[in-house]
């Protein structure tokens, strides 16, 4: 049984080629994960994120990281279509299939907004018990994508 989740929109102070640039790399974003945690701005992310997910290892195309009490889990990046759209899929971690999008859209010269979805497959126990808690990731991840500054990121 397929779960699909839809992010809000997120409007993006930054133009499209940078967002794309970022986002299309995992390994930029573990080196992002790294400096905060160096410099303990840790306490900026949401204590329900930076208390679950440690241990990140990323190279380009893949992230790995683990997620207490839930185990190791890890992307792939499958598909780029630049400047618009980063496909990913789970790498076989998580005892169901996942596949997740990002979409972007250039609203103007610093204007891009964002849209994450995800979609999993999963049995209906699965489903009843994820849902609202895949709902609020998406959205929160969304959001913390949105909150970062991608021009000074290159």
């Amino acid at each position: 049984m397929s779960v699909r989740v839809v992010s809000d929109i997120q409007k993006i102070d930054s133009a499209i080629a940078d967002v794309y640039a970022f986002l299309s790399d995992f390994s930029k974003i573990g080196k992002m994960i790294e400096m905060a945690r160096q410099m303990g701005a840790g306490q900026q992310v949401p204590a329900s994120l930076s208390d679950k997910i440690e241990d990140v290892r990323t190279t380009t195309d893949t992230c790995v990281f683990l997620v207490k009490n839930v185990g190791e889990m890890g992307l792939k990046i499958v598909e780029r279509q630049e400047p618009t759209l980063i496909k990913m899929e789970g790498d076989g971690r998580v005892p169901f299939e996942i596949h997740l999008w990002i979409q972007l859209l250039n609203n103007g010269p610093y204007d891009t907004r964002m849209r994450i979805t995800l979609e999993a497959d999963m049995n209906m126990m699965l489903k009843m018990m994820l849902k609202g808690k895949l709902e609020k990731g998406i959205n929160q991840l969304a959001e913390g994508l949105a909150k970062i500054p991608y021009g000074y990121m290159k």
